[in-house]
């Protein structure tokens, strides 16, 4: 694992840590490579119930795109693909739910970053921002992702003005689930945890992969594909788990938990 990404796996959550808190935990190449290389494998570690993403420091959780990066290599495609979209992908694709734990500020690719996540709570003194036109660039990667989660009219303001919004505003317009008081951040993502834990692993998987497939669905055939998930997830073992533990009011046991 690179300096550059930190990795901590506490019981069955895996802590994934930007670390290059002196220049706002931007993304490197190494960053990006770590990053996308441990999402995927979680994806097959059974043992794992879900990713956790935060950022050294409590000033910048991501900043973006290193613009240092010899020859703008972050804005470059390899192989045919941008490693900032790569990350996004890995984010959205993988089986466990992805979570992004924000302590400061959100800038450019950073949104993008979060966007991609499942589920994301933040710090009330973040700020989030679209500067790339400031630097003659514009957020079309970012876009693509925080289209399905804002506004369209907040997407220009942010995009075309480069002017940042604090985590409350965030949290209103559907960039964020929740922002709350940094003291109350990580006892928040604990909650969250618990609950996923009671919650049949599988299910989940299975449905944010129907999520993810539905969204690129058209309306009109969206209702058949669902038919056809829900008839495979009803006839699961964790379905027969659900239902049984249901009729004899107790608890359900989920594969691979006590």
């Amino acid at each position: 694992m690179a300096d550059e990404l930190l990795s901590e796996k506490r019981k069955d959550v895996l802590w994934l840590t930007l670390n290059r808190p002196e220049v706002h935990n931007a993304m490197n190449a190494a960053m990006t490579d770590a990053l996308t290389e441990a999402i995927r494998a979680a994806s097959d570690e059974a043992s794992l119930r879900a990713v956790v993403i935060t950022a050294a420091g409590n000033r910048s959780f991501c900043s973006g795109a290193d613009l240092k990066e010899s020859a703008g290599g972050m804005f470059l495609s390899r192989d045919g693909t941008n490693p900032i979209a790569d990350v996004m992908r890995a984010i959205e694709t993988c089986d466990k739910i992805v979570i992004a734990r924000i302590n400061g500020r959100v800038l450019a690719g950073g949104l993008g970053l979060i966007a991609a996540c499942d589920l994301a709570y933040t710090s009330d003194h973040a700020q989030f921002g679209l500067p790339e036109v400031r630097v003659g660039l514009f957020p079309a990667m970012v876009a693509a992702k925080v289209l399905a989660k804002i506004p369209m009219n907040r997407l220009h303001e942010m995009a075309y003005l480069g002017q940042p919004i604090g985590a409350e505003e965030a949290e209103h317009i559907g960039l964020v689930n929740r922002a709350v008081p940094s003291a109350e951040l990580d006892s928040v993502i604990e909650e969250v945890l618990a609950c996923l834990r009671q919650n049949a692993p599988g299910a989940i998987a299975a449905g944010k992969a129907a999520l993810l497939a539905m969204r690129d669905t058209p309306s009109v055939e969206r209702l058949a594909f669902a038919e056809s998930v829900i008839a495979k997830i009803g006839s699961s073992e964790e379905a027969r788990e659900g239902r049984q533990a249901f009729a004899e009011k107790r608890p359900p046991v989920w594969a691979g938990r006590s």
